[in-house]
């Protein structure tokens, strides 16, 4: 399998120029013929909490989202997992979609670690592919016991679409290099699972997602990482896990 993670750089509640960047990424990566791109969380707004905004832009899955990102999938034949706000008749969301290489939904998942005016998601969904089975949590829910214990063990691997800040700090190298890199290294361990981690670099606001993304083995080594506070793309081969 091979893997693309796209730290997309992100300009808050502007989708129709995030959507443009990305297709502007996916085709720089696309020499490379990744089989999976993973994109961080909240794909196209950014990550939203106040109430106005989250319900301006929560859709529907499958909706305009979904099909540009259909779109997208099968221009570049690849599995697809992005975020978006979703609105459904349970509530709103913020959740991850997986597609495949012909942009059909395999898998939705629903952020468990969440807090109003997001609902909580209750399940942790798995994805049988061509790749193999592929699970998802965002950011949060892995450091949330209940949606780790959900997880498969049979999963080859687990996708993470992020977006994490440090508060009116962020990037910050030296707290990334000392304490959190090493607390989702440890996390990831304790799912059990190989991991794949995505941050979204956000633009426009002082407490704005620090970007990079990570491989780690399903024992928490890092495997490979696209720097703190970037948004290089990191392309990487998998091996069948051991």
């Amino acid at each position: 399998m091979r893997l693309c993670l796209i730290p997309l750089r992100t300009k808050l509640r502007q989708p129709a120029a995030n959507l443009e960047h990305l297709k502007a990424r996916l085709a720089e990566a696309s020499p490379a013929r990744p089989d999976l791109v993973c994109l961080p969380e909240c794909t196209l707004t950014g990550y939203l909490y106040e109430e106005e905004d989250v319900r301006l832009y929560a859709e529907p899955v499958p909706g305009p989202v979904t099909a540009q990102m259909w779109d997208l999938a099968r221009a570049h034949q690849v599995h697809l997992c992005f975020g978006l706000i979703e609105q459904s008749e349970a509530g709103v969301y913020d959740t991850a979609v997986l597609l495949d290489r012909t942009g059909r939904v395999t898998l939705i998942h629903r952020k468990s670690n969440e807090r109003p005016p997001y609902a909580a998601g209750t399940s942790t969904e798995v994805a049988d592919t061509e790749l193999g089975r592929l699970g998802v949590l965002i950011c949060g829910d892995l450091f949330d016991v209940a949606a780790v214990q959900r997880l498969d063990p049979r999963l080859a691997l687990l996708l993470v679409p992020m977006s994490r800040s440090f508060s009116g700090l962020s990037p910050a190298l030296r707290r990334w290099e000392a304490e959190e890199r090493q607390a989702y290294l440890d996390a990831v361990r304790g799912s059990g699972c190989r991991a794949a981690l995505v941050n979204a670099l956000e633009e426009g606001t002082e407490d704005r997602s620090f970007g990079g993304a990570m491989v780690v083995s399903a024992c928490g080594e890092l495997l490979a990482e696209s720097p703190h506070g970037t948004d290089t793309i990191l392309i990487w081969d998998l091996e069948e896990p051991v």
